[in-house]
């Protein structure tokens, strides 16, 4: 996502958690209802581009265009047949990358793992205005709670954007679930602002994994930083 609990501009003070909470649920009811109000239904691409205009005024938790073109490189060569995200916010990423994977395998699904029900449902509604509502399928709650669902799939790609608190316990229980076959790719991002340092130590070190950052632009003061984690899975 490009925003951040962190301010961007350095002389104003860090919001509150809470602060930070109420400015991300207001945010994602405006957004959607721009989409509602601008976006042509049964049309990903309208989706994304009045989200991305919402995005370019107001605060918002999303990959973006920059970041989102190097995930949509790994799905153009993965062409996978499952993919999963965890973290959901208000749609982008999944309106994003699902419309890409049902472009490059027409036989495949995309699974949505969504923490606050709030979201999950402003979530299905932007997937339902996008015409993607039999490709993608939103779950609600803890990842952690959550994941058993995808036991005994094999799921080809993970993209992980959510609290950065849990990137490692939660890839701990992405291993533990036997989802991950050679090959599997996994994408995080934020792994540097606000940043993941547990998980990078542990996928970067992981004789399991073959792990590089991408250098990228980061939220409005378009900072290049290595921000995107790509790791592919050993075995």
């Amino acid at each position: 996502m490009n925003s951040s609990p962190k301010s961007l501009q350095k002389n104003h003070p860090m919001p509150s958690r809470e602060e930070f909470e109420r400015r991300a649920d207001e945010s994602s009811a405006k957004c959607l209802e721009y989409v509602r109000e601008h976006a042509e239904r049964g049309s990903p691409a309208s989706v994304l581009s009045c989200i991305d205009e919402f995005a370019s005024t107001n605060h918002m938790m999303n990959i973006g265009q920059v970041k989102g073109a190097v995930v949509d490189e790994e799905i153009r060569k993965k062409k996978p047949a499952t993919m999963a995200e965890l973290g959901a916010y208000t749609g982008y990423s999944a309106v994003r990358f699902a419309s890409l994977q049902c472009k490059v395998n027409a036989d495949s699904h995309y699974y949505s793992f969504e923490y606050s029900p709030v979201f999950a449902e402003r979530v299905r509604e932007v997937v339902e205005i996008a015409g993607l509502s039999n490709q993608v399928t939103v779950y609600v709650g803890p990842f952690s709670e959550q994941y058993e669902v995808l036991r005994g799939k094999t799921v080809d790609m993970y993209f992980i954007d959510h609290e950065k608190t849990v990137y490692l316990s939660d890839l701990k229980l992405i291993l533990a679930s036997g989802t991950l076959v050679p090959g599997s790719v996994i994408a995080a991002d934020n792994v540097v602002r606000p940043g993941a340092p547990d998980y990078l130590e542990f996928i970067e070190n992981s004789p399991q994994f073959s792990a590089v950052r991408r250098v990228v632009e980061c939220g409005h003061d378009h900072k290049l930083l290595p921000d995107l984690s790509i790791a592919t899975f050993r075995g």
